[in-house]
């Protein structure tokens, strides 16, 4: 299953960067003209996504455990989704790296989309329910 792919390009340390959220460069917010600053009305309720995301600490070991493992089930039973090109070298990069080519691409998508659907699962229900009325 492994290939062998020349690396000498590839700065580990950078992929290791880039892989960690809290290392990447905050992208700043673009300052509103001060005659668009509205003060007399309240912000609307901030969005609570940090605690959804992580509902509890987790380490590298953490990370591995839950993504980079091979999946239960077989790629040819799923459905073939495309990917940006940004998102397919970094991925690669991932499983190359920290993977050491022993995951398969589709296992990892596998695993970030259970963990996400896990993690999501009330809200999507909800959101889901809530939208569902207004189709039919």
């Amino acid at each position: 299953m492994s290939k062998i792919a020349d690396t000498s390009g590839i700065d580990p340390a950078m992929v290791i960067r880039q892989a960690k959220k809290s290392n990447r460069e905050p992208q700043p917010e673009p300052t509103p003209p001060a005659s668009e600053v509205r003060s007399e009305a309240p912000e609307p309720e901030a969005v609570k996504e940090e605690p959804r995301r992580r509902r509890q600490k987790a380490g590298p070991q953490d990370y591995v455990a839950l993504f980079l493992r091979e999946a239960a089930i077989t790629a040819r039973s799923g459905k073939t989704v495309y990917v940006c090109k940004e998102h397919h070298d970094r991925i690669n990069k991932i499983l190359h790296v920290i993977g050491k080519n022993e995951v398969s691409l589709f296992s990892y998508i596998y695993n970030v989309l259970e963990h996400h659907f896990s993690t999501f699962q009330e809200d999507i229900t909800e959101l889901y329910d809530n939208n569902i009325e207004k189709i039919f």
